[in-house]
């Protein structure tokens, strides 16, 4: 049975219209499998040992949503994608080539622009659709393949992804807040501070996926020290293809919470002195 048409606001162009499913990240940077989604207020007090356990919503074409109108996924998808998937299967190479713990640097041969170009797309898409109203300029940076440079407030880092969990995170306040001490009145007052920040342009976002993860920050400063700023991507021109040597640093992904980069060790010490305090 064909499914029900989507309709809404394009998350980029803005646009009423009929949405189509946009796969973060594309599909051809591995995310062609089936993918389970869950919402960070279903998981609070739980161990992220069981997060497996958890029901959530699936989706059978990997991880995504209806958020892009076809013009825009159209488009993006044609001008991004395939720069995207090369540089992601060159993570992937690197990751494994070096048994999960690439401590060099390493040349990636890529379309600077159209990676972070598309690394933009998906942050569009992971947000509300408020977003656009709230950046009109990265609205412009995506939608003219051919322009150059972003808002030297916006700043976009990179890390090689390890752990078995991924992480989608539209909009945190940069406020630090310990993990162990979260639950959902705090996570109400974490929305808050959010929007209030948002406001001020003092947010991140995040996608941790396969090979790769990414953070984006409005205003603020870097959340983490280890993180690698790749924003000077968006300097190159959109035919540009060249190498640029990179030392991403390796994260692990464990936990539920924005930047936090914990091991699961780390997070079961952590625990247990907590308890113990």
């Amino acid at each position: 049975m064909a499914r029900k048409p989507v309709f809404g606001n394009c998350h980029i162009c803005q646009k009423h219209t009929k949405l189509s499913f946009e796969h973060v990240p594309p599909r051809a940077a591995f995310n062609n499998c089936p993918a389970v989604g869950k919402q960070i207020s279903e998981l609070i007090n739980k161990n992220p040992d069981n997060y497996f356990e958890e029901k959530g919503r699936i989706s059978q074409r990997g991880f995504g949503d209806y958020t892009l109108c076809e013009k825009c996924n159209s488009n993006t998808g044609r001008w991004y994608g395939t720069a995207f998937a090369e540089w992601a299967h060159q993570g992937m190479d690197i990751l494994e080539h070096a048994y999960r713990l690439p401590l060099l640097y390493y040349n990636f041969r890529i379309s600077p622009l159209r990676v972070v170009k598309q690394i933009i797309c998906m942050f569009f898409s992971i947000t509300d659709d408020l977003f656009a109203c709230n950046h009109p300029d990265l609205v412009r940076f995506v939608l003219n393949k051919n322009e150059c440079y972003l808002n030297s407030d916006i700043r976009i880092f990179a890390y090689y992804k390890v752990g078995p969990h991924g992480r989608y995170i539209g909009g945190a306040s940069i406020e630090k807040i310990r993990p162990d001490e979260i639950n959902r009145n705090t996570i109400e007052n974490l929305v808050r501070q959010t929007q209030s920040d948002h406001e001020r342009g003092r947010v991140l976002s995040e996608i941790a996926c396969i090979p790769l993860g990414y953070v984006m920050t409005f205003g603020s400063k870097v959340p983490d020290d280890r993180l690698a700023d790749i924003s000077f991507f968006a300097k190159y021109r959109y035919d540009d293809y060249t190498s640029i040597p990179l030392r991403l640093p390796v994260l692990s992904v464990y936990s539920k919470f924005p930047v936090d980069y914990r091991s699961r060790e780390q997070i079961h010490r952590d625990a247990k002195a907590n308890k113990s305090d």
